[in-house]
């Protein structure tokens, strides 16, 4: 079982994580592997015995062979880049250091009168994965899984499959009492996982917002994990937006709208997910509209959030909610830049999983007349076919 990616992916290049690869990368090839290792090790690693802070920050960029430095860029280079994005590229360098040296600093103190030089990157990509599982719990992860002949990839929620791995490989060794033994410093893994974790929580206010990538293509993807669904077309023409920032739209509905009509029982959600929205919280966003769709509301939203929660709702699966919320977007903005993409989400859905083509076709038609996309024309005419 190893590891290839996750999805989805972040917008910004994460140029501090790819620093942070090459840094571990030179550091072993032209320092440990050029000179004397033995002599680089006794001097930079981190000993519990004789703790330095000096020490406890060269001993990040040292590793002891290179299975041990390939595993730990490959957890980096899938889990540092989301991070970086949400963070900021000065807050990710701070975290991942900060809780690299809380890692070496609880693994001194589970043994402090050891002797073995501990070395590795480990402690700060545990921080990244403690950071990771709190700022995106609903992304997956995507592991190669090899059973005989058979090989397969499959897609794992990622506080599922991180937990998993921790309890397995560091949480029970260490109340097993063999948090040192076997050449894996577990209470570095621990302690780094859990200050990710606790700094994750605490930094969550902070957030800025989330702009997705597609891996096929540069700019943004107007939706995580399935990129069925194309970026909005280009300014000027019928069903226009901004290209390559599906998210800048902030029309609000006018009179005669549904949302004008909401029964007066019912609360207006809207300024609620809104909020949630705009601070970067996008997942409680999504479930406050879908509990609110559910319920009969009609929250008025700016069309822009609107589009953007209901990209969100289908990349996830909820494809129920994420139906309701491209209905809502058409009642709303029948006309609006976001209309194709509407009526592209609501045709997929309807003829993918719930199984009304005659439904579906009307909306597909309408995508591929309206849009001036050829993406957005060219899957609407594509799943046309397919009815």
């Amino acid at each position: 079982m190893i590891p290839i990616g996750d999805e989805p992916s972040e917008g910004q290049t994460p140029f501090v994580n790819y620093a942070l690869i090459a840094a571990n990368v030179l550091v072993f090839v032209l320092v440990q592997q050029a000179g004397k290792a033995d002599g680089i090790v006794e001097r930079y690693a981190y000993v519990p015995a004789d703790p330095s802070l000096e020490t406890a920050f060269t001993s990040m960029f040292l590793h002891g062979s290179w299975m041990h430095l390939l595993g730990n860029m490959l957890f980096l280079w899938i889990f540092g880049d989301n991070v970086e994005a949400r963070l900021g590229r000065l807050g990710y360098l701070c975290a991942y250091l900060a809780t690299g040296l809380f890692g070496g600093v609880l693994h001194g103190l589970l043994g402090p009168t050891s002797a073995i030089p501990s070395l590795g990157a480990s402690g700060a990509i545990s921080g990244v994965q403690g950071l990771y599982v709190v700022a995106f719990p609903h992304n997956r992860v995507k592991l190669l899984i090899f059973l005989r002949f058979i090989v397969r990839i499959l897609h794992i929620r990622a506080p599922w499959i991180v937990g998993f791995w921790f309890v397995i490989n560091d949480v029970l060794p260490t109340v097993l009492g063999s948090a040192h033994g076997g050449g894996v410093a577990h209470g570095a893994h621990l302690g780094g996982f859990g200050s990710g974790l606790v700094l994750c929580f605490l930094l969550r206010p902070f957030f800025g917002p989330r702009v997705l990538r597609d891996p096929d293509r540069r700019g943004p993807s107007p939706r995580p994990g399935d990129r069925r669904i194309p970026d909005l077309p280009p300014p000027g023409a019928p069903g226009g937006g901004r290209p390559g920032d599906p998210w800048i739209l902030d029309r609000r509905p006018s009179r005669g709208d549904p949302f004008a009509s909401r029964p007066s029982s019912l609360p207006d959600a809207g300024p609620e997910i809104l909020g949630l929205a705009r601070s970067g919280r996008t997942a409680e966003a999504a479930r406050a509209l879908g509990a609110a769709l559910q319920g009969g509301g009609w929250p008025t939203l700016p069309e822009g959030d609107y589009l953007k929660l209901a990209l969100h709702m289908e990349g996830m699966r909820r494809f129920d909610d994420a139906r309701k919320a491209f209905e809502g977007i058409l009642a709303a903005y029948p006309t609006g830049v976001a209309a194709p993409i509407a009526h592209l989400g609501l045709g997929l859905i309807l003829a993918r999983h719930v199984g009304d083509p005659a439904a579906a076709r009307p909306h597909l038609a309408s995508a591929a007349a309206l849009s001036t996309d050829p993406r957005v024309r060219s899957a609407a005419e594509h799943a046309l076919t397919q009815l």
